[in-house]
């Protein structure tokens, strides 16, 4: 694991930003501010001219360039990374304390509720116009709680589904396969066609057509996805899980039917979404999710691939964005709160920090516009932009409380244990009861 590091850097030429405040006057020298930036080890993929990354290095790069342009005080960072598993020992246990974060760049599903505490402060104030036209509405949406911002996002995974062309080649199903470097779009039952049709051609009884999991929460949201393959939504008007509907029960019935035809793998209730991702990059698995990074990896490893939606019924599909940015903790300090906000608003002026987006995939479209042709994939997921449907909303305060009971009730369908109709009452009664458990935490407000 990388150390724990601190970048402390001198002020240098003259910047300034909407909100910060003006240097001293008579040459004093400036007041001293300290930014803590946590942050744990998120992947940025291969960033052009850069190589693999990850959120460290971008925040370190950050840090030295913001300091040499800030006129308002002489700013000092320190970047703290930690594993995803101490969280709640690097991060939350640390609120209220001296050693508590400034800026979280933000990989986590719970900032809803940390907002709901009163902990972090909204951002609305650093988004103008410009920036909030250069990000979709949706992604906007995703980071929005009780009609306030609580975190820019800055990158975002956009999962599709990936397809192993050669395997649909030798199926003779090339009509389903898109022009080059575009994204396919399949109707539900264009997806039942092109099952039918992989199966029949696959003799070998350890490759399958399609990804199916449930061991444990991880890519849980996929599986969410697909529920809305019948033309359900996920959520109702309130926020509340509403699979417990005609549409909903029909996506049920359908994944149930595809584990009885043996398209996805055997006794997937006891496999993690990890071992199907393996078997597509051993060439046994047709199709499962991926995003732009994954096709990356994978045409390196030499596989044919191409990505299409996740299916619905009017043949556009569904894509899911999930994004990762940057939120600001109320540690009681408006001159720290606000250099901080000026921090995260310089990131989207600098060019060469905006371009360590360009590993995963963007959020702001201007990014995507101006490296498009550069790109492989970029300019057909930027055009894909128009079909992402949420799974996580930032007004569900206690989304790992969903995780914890989402994949049990997938289970219980898989194993035949539970009929598709007593699934979705099931989802809706244990994922809503998570929610209501969140709403009424003794902390919200």
């Amino acid at each position: 694991m990388k150390r724990i590091f601190c970048i402390c850097l001198a002020l240098a030429i003259s910047f300034s930003l909407a909100g910060c405040q003006s240097p001293s006057l008579n040459n004093e020298k400036p007041q001293t501010i300290a930014l803590k930036i946590t942050t744990p080890p998120i992947g940025l993929g291969d960033v052009p001219g850069v190589g693999e990354s990850e959120s460290s290095d971008m925040l370190a790069l950050a840090a030295e360039r913001f300091s040499a342009q800030y006129t308002a005080y002489d700013v000092q960072v320190e970047i703290s990374r930690y594993n995803y598993t101490d969280e709640k020992e690097q991060l939350l246990d640390k609120i209220g304390t001296e050693d508590s974060t400034d800026i979280f760049f933000a990989g986590s599903w719970n900032t809803s509720a940390w907002a709901d505490k009163g902990w972090l402060v909204p951002l609305d104030d650093i988004i103008d116009e410009e920036l909030r036209s250069d990000i979709s509405e949706t992604l906007w949406n995703q980071n929005t709680y009780k009609g306030h911002v609580y975190v820019i996002p800055y990158h975002q995974l956009q999962n599709t589904l990936a397809v192993n062309k050669t395997l649909m080649e030798r199926a003779g199903l090339d009509a389903f396969i898109p022009e080059p470097d575009t994204i396919a779009h399949w109707s539900t039952e264009e997806f039942n066609t092109v099952f039918a049709g992989l199966k029949a051609s696959i003799a070998d009884e350890s490759t399958y057509v399609f990804m199916m999991y449930a061991l444990n929460s991880q890519g849980d949201s996929h599986i969410m996805t697909l529920l809305q393959a019948m033309g359900g939504s996920l959520y109702d008007e309130n926020g509340n899980f509403a699979v417990n509907t005609p549409e909903g029960i029909a996506a049920l019935t359908w994944l149930k039917t595809l584990d009885e035809q043996g398209y996805v793998p055997k006794a997937a209730e006891n496999i993690a979404l990890i071992d199907a991702l393996d078997l597509f990059g051993n060439g046994q698995l047709a199709i499962c999710m991926s995003n732009l990074t994954n096709l990356w990896d994978y045409r390196a490893q030499g596989l044919d691939v191409f990505p299409v939606n996740f299916p619905s019924m009017d043949g556009r599909g569904y894509a899911v964005a999930t994004t990762n940015g940057f939120c600001v903790f109320d540690n009681g300090d408006p001159e720290k709160v606000q250099v901080a906000k000026d921090f995260i608003r310089y990131i989207y002026t600098d060019p060469e920090l905006m371009k360590y987006t360009l590993g995963t995939l963007p959020v702001n479209d201007s990014v995507m516009e101006q490296y498009g042709d550069e790109i492989w994939m970029l300019n057909a997921y930027r055009e894909n932009s128009e079909n992402l449907t949420t799974i996580v909303r930032l007004d569900n305060l206690n989304w790992q409380g969903v995780r914890d009971v989402f994949y049990l009730n997938i289970q219980d369908l898989l194993r035949g244990t539970k009929t598709p109709a007593e699934v979705a009452a099931s989802i809706d009664e244990t994922c809503n009861a998570a929610l209501e458990q969140g709403r009424s935490a003794p902390e919200s407000k």
